[in-house]
């Protein structure tokens, strides 16, 4: 009799998950090249406009120099304090005397040019706007600050095209993305995901110009990726999975 190829075996197995209902068909998008960044077993917690601790729906807002509640060390640098854009980025800040640069939207490099010496992390970062439709907000907890957009694009405003993700900010240094669903239908730059450390001037892109779905990603504070990979929880297919977002 003749065998079956290892790609027959991958085609029945994948064919058999979706059947019941255990596996998702990802995005075209594709895995960041970027080595910072690695893919985890996709998560959400959705947070309801009455479950952050701060909330808006607005337009080119932010909530000014914001305290974490704890110290954080990323990139080299120690940070205490933030402030959330309504564009999709984070400024982090190293004390309350460190003051937002308040930027607003643009494209990445205009971002950076402005002050090369800020460190943000952007999730699908560009013009947006929750003034017709959407919220964003924050929610903070002894050991993690979780980032949360519900939001139009600015070019999308008032057609009620929302995209949701979340950013997590763990005490532990690691930062986590979690894509929830994208509606959008244009946008104005570059929808840009990832890490920009000021302090070094380095920039690392998780995602441009494409906002994932029902995908999350992660970067972990070394020694904590070597375990990951060493208990085989990286991998470019995870199965779905709600429930808190732990470090």
């Amino acid at each position: 009799m003749k065998k079956n190829s290892p790609k027959l075996v991958i085609l029945l197995v994948a064919s058999l998950l979706m059947g019941l209902g255990m596996w998702r068909v990802p995005s075209a998008w594709a895995v960041p090249n970027d080595p910072l960044f690695v893919e985890i077993p996709f998560e959400f917690d959705h947070y309801g406009s009455g479950d952050l601790d701060w909330v808006d729906s607005d337009d080119d807002n932010n909530t000014g120099s914001t305290p974490l509640g704890f110290s954080v060390n990323i990139g080299g640098a120690a940070y205490s304090h933030f402030d959330m854009d309504s564009n999709g980025y984070i400024e982090l800040l190293t004390d309350a005397s460190d003051n937002p640069e308040e930027y607003g939207f643009g494209s990445i490099s205009e971002l950076i040019g402005w002050e090369p010496s800020a460190t943000y992390i952007l999730a699908a970062y560009d013009d947006l706007s929750s003034y017709y439709s959407g919220y964003y907000g924050y929610s903070l907890f002894p050991d993690k600050a979780v980032f949360y957009y519900d939001t139009e694009t600015y070019e999308d405003e008032d057609d009620g095209l929302l995209n949701n993700f979340e950013v997590i900010l763990f005490q532990s240094g690691k930062v986590q993305w979690n894509f929830n669903y994208a509606n959008y239908d244009d946008y104005d730059n570059d929808l840009y995901s990832g890490l920009y450390f000021g302090n070094t001037k380095n920039l690392h892109e998780l995602a441009s110009d494409e906002i994932p779905e029902y995908r999350s990603f992660a970067m972990v504070p070394e020694p904590a990726a070597m375990l990951l990979f060493a208990s085989g929880l990286i991998g470019v297919f995870g199965f779905k999975k709600r429930g808190s977002s732990t470090s």
